[in-house]
Order: C-alpha cells, then sequence, then structure tokens
C-alpha cells in the first residue's frame, strides 16, 4: 500500500511541489531530491520537474497550484485555433521578456496565455504595447513558450517535405512535424536521436566562417548527414541559428550540478545531460573559437550491457593469455591506447568477468561511464579535492579486493596503484602510450621505481580499433603488393578468395564499414621481461624476446584482421604505425 503524502511545512517545499505530493504524483524522497537539487543548483523548479514528469502533468499541476483560477491551455497541441495576427500581437522580443503569448484576437480584445497569470502589472503592460484590453487570460508553461518562441507556421512546406522525403530509415523527426510546427527544441532533440540512431559516440556541432555544421563521430570517422543538413537548411544555417542552439543544450545542461552560462560565450563549459528512461549521459563540452562556441557531445550508455572479451575481436591464443591473467588474485594490469581506442571498454569487460559476490570492488572514474552490478563506483571531483590518488588513498582503507581506475596521468596515482597492487589487491588502469612495451616506458617516465614495475605489473595491453567490413555489400577485392608483402614479412597465411572490402550500401552509408572490433598487443610479464626492464634494455629488445614469448604486434593483429576478411588494408595503415610494415 502506497504510503499517502504528508504536507509538509510551507517553508520547505515551493506550493507546485506541495500540489505534486498531495496528488502522489511524486513521492516525498523525490520531492526531497527535487527541493534540494532546487537549493543547490539555483535552476528553475519547472525546469527540474520536467526531468521528472511529462509537461502535461506540471502544466495540469500549476493550474491546480492557481486553484484552478486560470484555465491551463498546451499551446504546443494548437487545440485552439491560433490566427497569424493574434500571435504577432505581441513582438517577439517582448513574448520571453512578459512571460506570455498572445493566442486570440477580436477588435480591441485579447486572449493571452501567461506562465504567471496573477502578474497584473504584465498584463498592464502587455494592454499599453498592443493598445488592446485582455480579455482572458490562461496559464502555459515557460518551457512551452521558449518553444513556441521560435515556431514558424511551416505545414505547406513540412507537408510537401514529408512527401519527397526518401528517408528510409526509422523516423526520428515526429515531433518536429507532428503538430505542424518547427521549433528548434525539436530539431536540438532530432539531432540527438539521430545520434542515437546512428550509434554515435560524440555530436559535434561546430561553426564555421558564416554558418554551421552537424556531424556524427561513426566507427571513429566523422561524417555528416543529409535528413540533419537538410532540416538545418530549412532553418537557415547561421550564426544566430548556431548560437540559439547552443542556448538550448546549455539549458538543458545541469542535472549533475554543471549548470552552463548561457551568457558566457568566451570561456570553455562543461555540462551533463541526462536521460532517464533510456539511462544516458550525454557529456556535453563548449568551447569559444574564432566563428562562435563550439559543441562536442559524447554519448555514453550507462548500462554496460552484453560486453564480453570473446567479442571484442581477441584472436584466440591471445583470448587465452590474457584470460589467465586476469584470473591472478593481485598484481596490476595496465591497458594503453589513445583516446578513443577502446580502453574502457575492454576494462568493463575484464570487470564483468572477475566481479563477484564474494569480492570487494571499487572503481574510481572520470566520469563513470557504465553501471557495473555490485561493485561500489566513485567519480572524482577536483573541486573537493577528490582526484584519482585520494580516492585510491582512501580505496585502500574500504577493503577491498579489486581496484578499477579510470586513467594514471600523473606520478601520484601511479604510485598509489602501485602500492594497492603490492598490498594485496587487484588493479585494473589505463594509460596513454603508443603500444604494450612502452607502457613500461610511460610508467618510467612517471616517477616509478622499475623495481616496483617489474613487482607488481602483471601485464600490458595495447589496443586499437578498425571499422570492420559492412557484411552486406562486402565482396572478394585484390589489394596492394604494400599488404602481401607485410603479410610476407609478418608469416601471415592468407587467402585471396576470402580477403574482401565494402563496395558501399544504403546500409552502411555508402562508406563500405560497419561496425568496429579490436586489435590487440599483449605483454605478459615474464621473468626475462623483467629481467631486460630491470637492466634497463632498449625497447627493440624488449619487444625482441617478447615476440619470441608469444606477443603479436598491433600490425600483426591488424593484418590478421584483414586476412580474415574482418577489415580492409586501408584500415591497417590508418590506425597502426605504417612504418612498422
Amino acid at each position: 500500500m502506497m504510503k499517502k503524502f504528508t504536507a509538509r511545512p510551507a517553508y520547505e517545499f515551493p506550493p507546485l511541489l506541495v500540489v505534486l505530493g498531495k496528488k502522489e504524483i511524486l513521492s516525498n524522497p523525490e520531492m526531497v531530491e527535487i527541493k534540494k537539487r532546487l537549493d543547490e543548483s539555483g535552476m528553475p523548479l519547472e525546469k527540474i520537474l520536467l526531468e521528472y514528469l511529462e509537461r502535461e502533468v506540471v502544466l495540469k499541476a500549476r493550474e491546480e497550484e492557481l486553484q484552478k483560477r486560470f484555465m491551463a491551455i498546451d499551446i504546443l497541441k494548437n487545440k485552439t485555433s491560433f490566427e497569424k495576427e493574434a500571435v504577432e500581437c505581441i513582438p517577439r522580443e517582448y513574448v520571453m521578456k512578459f512571460g506570455a503569448i498572445c493566442l486570440q484576437k477580436r477588435d480591441n480584445t485579447i486572449a493571452i496565455a501567461m506562465v504567471n497569470p496573477v502578474d497584473d502589472m504584465v498584463v498592464h503592460s502587455i494592454e499599453d504595447l498592443t493598445g488592446c484590453k485582455v480579455k482572458a487570460r490562461y496559464l502555459t508553461l515557460q518551457y512551452d513558450l521558449e518553444l513556441f518562441f521560435f515556431v514558424e507556421h511551416k505545414k505547406d512546406e513540412i507537408k510537401d517535405s514529408q512527401q519527397t522525403d526518401d528517408y528510409k530509415g526509422p523516423r526520428i523527426f515526429e515531433e518536429v512535424a507532428g503538430d505542424g510546427l518547427v521549433s528548434l527544441r525539436p530539431l536540438v532533440d532530432a539531432v540527438f536521436r539521430k545520434g542515437l540512431e546512428v550509434q554515435a559516440s560524440d555530436i559535434h556541432i561546430e561553426p564555421t566562417r558564416n554558418s554551421m555544421r552537424v556531424r556524427f563521430r561513426i566507427d571513429g570517422i566523422l561524417k555528416t548527414d543529409a535528413e540533419i543538413d537538410r532540416i538545418l537548411d530549412k532553418e537557415g544555417r547561421n550564426k544566430q541559428l548556431l548560437q540559439a542552439i547552443v542556448n538550448i543544450i546549455k539549458n538543458r545542461s545541469g542535472a549533475s550540478g554543471k549548470d552552463m552560462r548561457i551568457d558566457e560565450r568566451e570561456k570553455p563549459q562543461d555540462g551533463r545531460i541526462y536521460v532517464p528512461d533510456r539511462d544516458l549521459d550525454l557529456r556535453i563540452s563548449i568551447i569559444p573559437t574564432l566563428h562562435g562556441e563550439s559543441v562536442v557531445v559524447r554519448i555514453h550508455y550507462r548500462e554496460i550491457g552484453t560486453f564480453s572479451l570473446d567479442k571484442l575481436g581477441f584472436e584466440p591464443r591471445d583470448l587465452e593469455r590474457f584470460s589467465k591473467v586476469i584470473d591472478n588474485p593481485y598484481g596490476m594490469i595496465l591497458v594503453s591506447g589513445p583516446t578513443g581506442s577502446g580502453k574502457t571498454t575492454t576494462l568493463y569487460s575484464v570487470m564483468q568477468i572477475i566481479n563477484s559476490p564474494t569480492k570487494k570492488t571499487l572503481t574510481i572514474e572520470d566520469p563513470v561511464e557504465y553501471s557495473i552490478d555490485g561493485a561500489i563506483q566513485a567519480q572524482t571531483n577536483p573541486a573537493k579535492s577528490f582526484t584519482f590518488d585520494e580516492a585510491l588513498r582512501v580505496f585502500l582503507r574500504h577493503d577491498p579486493d579489486i581496484i578499477m581506475v579510470g586513467e594514471i596521468r600523473d606520478e601520484a596515482t601511479a604510485s598509489m596503484a602501485i602500492e594497492a597492487s603490492l598490498t594485496g589487491h587487484l588493479v585494473l588502469s589505463s594509460i596513454h602510450a603508443n603500444d604494450a612495451v612502452t607502457t613500461i616506458t610511460r610508467l618510467k617516465d612517471l616517477g616509478v621505481d622499475p623495481r616496483l614495475i617489474t613487482s607488481t605489473c602483471l601485464a600490458t595491453l595495447a589496443q586499437r580499433l578498425v571499422r570492420k567490413n559492412c557484411p552486406q555489400c562486402s565482396t572478394p577485392y585484390t589489394y596492394s603488393t604494400r599488404l602481401f608483402n607485410a603479410f610476407e614479412k609478418y608469416a601471415i597465411s592468407y587467402d585471396l578468395d576470402v580477403l574482401k572490402k565494402g563496395k558501399g550500401c544504403e546500409r552502411c552509408s555508402s562508406t563500405g564499414y560497419s561496425g568496429r572490433i579490436g586489435i590487440f598487443e599483449l605483454l605478459i610479464m615474464s621473468y626475462e621481461i623483467k629481467e631486460l626492464i630491470l637492466q634497463d634494455a632498449s625497447l627493440f629488445d624488449v619487444t625482441q624476446v617478447a615476440g619470441s614469448q608469444g606477443m603479436k604486434s598491433l600490425i600483426e593483429a591488424a593484418l590478421m584482421k584483414v586476412a580474415s576478411g574482418v577489415t580492409s588494408e586501408e584500415e591497417v595503415w590508418r590506425v597502426t604505425l605504417a612504418q612498422q610494415s
């Protein structure tokens, strides 16, 4: 039985929250959480509520808050006939200033929808401005008013575009055209939904000299989208459109306490938009540029899903060797590679295997990208001096078995990770290095004693991501002499009938590729390798010995993917050091 709402003192909850509580739309814990966010962030209450409730629910609750003195009207659904002459009765520059819009005009009387219909001063100002008497007042939401502020009546244009539209994918623009109105907030929604539809890792909204563009990073490559371009062209690509879109994104950010200032255009800003119904994080980064503000939206699915090591791209022999390494009860395992090379996915896949109810697992990340059942996950907060090294220091007093560190960036973090692995814990982390052997050099550069490296490090794993040939349009292909020379150099067998390349089709957007897969270079810290490190041997010597013990280089791993028809020659040279061939 649901616990009935108990009214709290008026000074604690705003009237609108009290209404939602009494109607049992919000629970007491939800109200407390919303009130806390309201106090800490300074965001408008309506904006916070719209992250929890449908706008129609908030609109009806506002009607209750005002004791039904004013009828609520959904101006976005266009339930009454809004004549163009009436809508233009209040100039656009005054709509947001007054928080009101004109719905109907008859002779010298008008009907208006207001965010605060009890404000008589605003009503008098509107009457002075329009020369008309306000005959009726209705209630609307600030959000709806902002949306309607950008509205243009384009029913005929939309109808024509729908008739000629040859887009075969899932419809993502219903909200744009559903009620015959085009506005910028649905346009921003459409861009975000398109990013999800094409499985983009990032969305780039960029200024150009006299215009703007939107690009999506798909399988590591930036691409524009014809459908988004068509919509942007209709809205009129210019600096004003870009700034309006940027402002909407700034407004929506702030769910993590990182409110972004609309009036600040000369400093970088970071924010976050959380989408609860999809457990999705959109990480926002905005920087000022010569031609305006540039936005990058990184898409994070917080639920890890079904990532597993055997699906990442490991060759069978490397998968077997790596599986034995992660079975160790203590020590340190490092995954290296540039940004966007899949390090985080590999670490989480390992975590899914070794995490269990019998072990205490702690993670410190920046940010927390995925949710791991049973793990205690923390996020760095430099403003509160909660850094990677400080978190590790605290973690050691928290009785862990497994510790995952998002990234080793400095000497302090490296030292604490080494200490944790020395004291009987299994430590997983990522680090920026070109390959598995230079990962050791990177640790030395950070000031870690080679003796501590050899005492704690179990293995280093370097990785990259290559694009996979599209399964629908891939056909046998004869590659260059350079590729066959590389096959011969690394003694990789191949079958000419298996070598393939995608031609490009509708499924892969004419790229010839669909999805990505990992290539890996695994260095196991054997006794011989440890001796070479202690002797400060050259990278060449370490690589030679590691190769004799079974380590395959990144270029070998990439060539094996070509030989099996998984990827193309171009991907080999794109993601590996070409001079190695």
